[in-house]
């Protein structure tokens, strides 16, 4: 599942900024963040590939698409159809939206790229020389 970019909205988002609750592409990003110096030192996280699909917490096989707060379980359709009759209908139950975040650590490089683009160099790490 492909998010759309929440300020141009043609867009798929690259990363996700905590501070403005927005997913953007990086062309977005760049007009956002750099705009002036307060925004430019948000922290944002990389929207990972979704090829990772999270499977059913009961039959682990089918792709999950509902969680439950009440069980805190990951379901697919049919087993959530299953799980949830009677006084359990009641339970909260939310849409997955299946998007995996990558924090910088994760992937060595990946994210330091997108944060300062294809074409400006890494930043050394303190103590690395």
């Amino acid at each position: 599942m492909r998010i759309l970019c929440d300020a141009c909205e043609t867009a798929a988002a690259i990363l996700f900024c905590a501070a403005d609750e927005a997913a953007l592409c990086r062309a977005c990003d760049e007009k956002v963040h750099m705009c002036n110096k307060l925004a430019s030192r948000h922290v944002r996280v990389g929207l990972a590939t979704p090829s990772d699909v999270p499977r059913c917490d009961i039959c682990e096989n089918a792709p999950a698409f509902f969680y439950c707060g009440i069980d805190g379980s990951s379901l697919c359709l049919q087993c959530d159809m299953i799980v949830h009759v009677g006084g359990k209908r009641t339970h909260g139950r939310y849409l997955l939206l299946r998007q995996r975040v990558e924090f910088p650590g994760d992937k060595p490089g990946n994210i330091d790229e997108t944060r300062r683009g294809p074409n400006q160099p890494a930043k050394q790490a303190v103590g690395e020389n």
